[in-house]
């Protein structure tokens, strides 16, 4: 792969086919100072779109060339096995292996790419009795998926004492349109989906679970403003505001005129309960900060769905303060 003249960026995608990876993949191509490569399994469809280059397909993540991959000025890491909460056997090497691999080929290669990797800001940091999580809070997962994620972080910032620069960023839970459902993932389309088909609904527990909701064009947003930070170290992506399954519930059938089909079962105890991810390292390393409120992401999904009901922003059951997100387009990068 060789480097561009000038100011331009050779930026490799990893894992480009999921649901950030896309939104990611739609804003790459358009921006003038990336030259654009990625990387999808052979089984994985392309998505459709415009201008995009062809992917370099892979039989797995563990068959990419190192060699190749040290040739790019930013590798962004998307790929995971997912959350497999139904697996009957655990294989944490599996999940480790393919990042591990090309970590130390790029040390091998004496490479000083820039790494950014998509890290879970809830999995990692398990249960605890802390209300606010920053980036220098115990990790305690509690599931593969949770241990997976740290492994890899773990492996990194050792990296980056040697010549990697690394950014790792713990992502809350993303939402937005174009999420599918997925075992483990969306509770949002899968309420969504219930809406519309009325079907039933599973409230986890009491339904005063909470999560932190980031949008994910605020997320795509933030890994954007990494490749322009260049090391930007461990840093939480999320809105820093908690909304319950019931509040959730409460919004989305305000906004839809309909009600939910619900029904309550025992909660997972490997289920993280909730602190709020302090956000301030992102506000002050990568000058991001979340634009989309919440009632507005549920508003487009919704639409889309058809589902979408004239009401007034008054009615709404509101979960968060307003006044902390600027209006859609004035944020910070």
């Amino acid at each position: 792969m060789p480097r561009d003249e000038g100011t331009k960026k050779s930026v490799i995608v990893l894992g480009g086919t999921g649901f950030i990876g896309i939104k990611l993949l739609n804003q790459l191509v358009l921006d003038q100072g990336v030259n654009l490569h990625w990387i999808k399994r052979k089984k994985s469809c392309s998505p459709d779109i415009p201008g995009l280059p062809e992917p370099h397909i892979v039989e797995d993540f563990e068959n990419i060339d190192l060699s190749w991959l040290s040739q790019a000025d930013v590798i962004i890491d998307l790929v995971s096995q997912g959350r497999a909460r139904a697996t009957q056997h655990r294989d944490i090497n599996k999940r480790i292996r393919p990042h591990l691999r090309i970590i130390d080929g790029l040390l091998n290669n004496r490479s000083h790419i820039h790494y950014i990797y998509l890290s879970s800001g809830g999995a990692i940091y398990g249960n605890t009795a802390l209300t606010s999580l920053n980036e220098q809070s115990p990790c305690n997962p509690q599931t593969e998926y949770g241990l997976e994620k740290m492994i890899v972080e773990t492996s990194l910032l050792s990296a980056a004492q040697n010549c990697l620069d690394v950014s790792i960023l713990r992502i809350s839970n993303a939402y937005g349109q174009g999420q599918t459902i997925k075992p483990g993932f969306g509770v949002i389309p899968t309420m969504i989906s219930a809406l519309k088909n009325g079907s039933a609904f599973t409230v986890l527990g009491n339904g005063e679970m909470q999560r932190d909701y980031v949008n994910v064009i605020d997320v795509q947003r933030a890994i954007t403003a990494a490749v322009r930070a260049k090391g930007a170290g461990i840093v939480n992506i999320a809105t820093g505001h908690g909304t319950s399954i019931n509040q959730l519930i409460a919004m989305v059938e305000t906004l839809s005129g309909r009600e939910l089909n619900k029904i309550s079962v025992e909660a997972d105890v490997s289920d993280p309960d909730f602190a709020r991810l302090d956000i301030s390292r992102a506000k002050n390393v990568l000058q991001w900060q979340p634009t989309i409120r919440l009632e507005d992401g549920l508003s487009e999904i919704l639409q889309d769905a058809g589902l979408m009901s004239r009401i007034n922003y008054s009615e709404l059951p509101h979960t968060m303060n307003r006044d902390a997100f600027p209006p859609a387009g004035t944020g910070a990068a």
